[in-house]
């Protein structure tokens, strides 16, 4: 119905309908590349997306410009807009991009970055650094124009 060209004059839709048919339509093309991308070859599309950094990249400067994985908060359409799923830090992260941060979480599912990485353990390709491999070094920095601001920074050094 939404592709078909040849719709007689009489079974013209009003616009109020053909709005809730493209709608509907959207949400079902959504649904199937949630099903799409969990099978061996949407896997292997994602794969190549998240080896480009398609999705972006983690904020945190510990990361050092990991590549992030889209996630969706629920599984049920119209209630989260999709996030990224860092999977160095597993932090949680609205995209920077607007076009990405408008599309529904539901398209993406629940579980796909988690599936991800259980199908594609070698996309892990980065050294974790572990709490016990660094020290943290508090360092107070004044504010010069006023004199009563400061601001507190940690400075990693790592041991050898």
């Amino acid at each position: 119905m939404v592709l078909d060209v040849e719709m007689p004059m009489e079974d013209a839709l009003t616009e109020d309908q053909q709005e809730i048919v493209e709608s509907a339509a959207e949400m079902l093309y959504g649904l199937i590349h949630a099903r799409y991308i969990v099978t061996n070859r949407g896997m292997h599309a994602m794969y190549e997306k998240y080896r480009s950094a398609s999705f972006g990249r983690c904020p945190h400067v510990f990361c050092q410009g990991q590549p992030v994985l889209p996630v969706g908060l629920s599984d049920l359409p119209r209630n989260y807009t999709v996030n990224v799923f860092c999977p160095r830090c597993h932090g949680l992260f609205f995209p920077k991009s607007t076009r990405q941060a408008n599309i529904d979480g539901a398209y993406f599912g629940t579980t796909f970055p988690h599936l991800y990485l259980m199908t594609h353990p070698v996309s892990l390709d980065f050294i974790y650094f572990s709490p016990s491999d660094y020290d943290l070094i508090p360092t107070l920095n004044w504010n010069k124009t006023h004199s009563d601001h400061f601001s507190m920074h940690y400075r990693f050094t790592f041991r050898t």
